[in-house]
């Protein structure tokens, strides 16, 4: 017990020495500013916030996004096919974004083994669990 007391007694020590050197060997200079010196930095700064928020709204006006294209995929599930190859061909028709998170969310609702030998069209615009209600028993 003495001998950890004694080492968090010179860690603190030596802690405090080391801060003590780099504050006053630090040639800084720290600068105040008036009250009205700060209201000026901030209004410039809440100004370019405004500035960026208007063409940050401009660009999403003029380029279209990812998630306005709704894909339609046709899928085709063979008796006994794995549902990663499922998986991944859902991701390859931009169906879903990540084929191992909708692997991970078959697994979780226990629905890896409940694939339904068929055809089914399916969306990008569908969520996981409307996919699985339709490809699922």
């Amino acid at each position: 017990m003495k001998r950890t007391t004694r080492a968090f007694a010179a860690g603190m020590l030596f802690a405090t020495t080391i801060l003590a050197i780099v504050h006053y060997t630090n040639d800084k200079q720290y600068t105040t500013i008036s009250e009205q010196q700060y209201e000026q930095i901030v209004a410039e700064r809440n100004e370019l916030a405004e500035k960026l928020e208007k063409q940050k709204k401009e660009i999403e006006k003029t380029t279209p996004s990812q998630k306005e294209k709704v894909y339609i995929y046709t899928l085709t599930i063979a008796k006994g096919e794995a549902s990663r190859d499922v998986a991944n061909r859902l991701e390859q028709a931009h169906i879903i974004d990540d084929a191992q998170s909708f692997l991970t969310y078959l697994d979780t609702h226990q629905l890896t083994r409940a694939l339904r030998p068929g055809t089914y069209v399916v969306t990008s615009d569908m969520s996981y669990e409307q996919i699985t209600k339709k490809i699922t028993k």
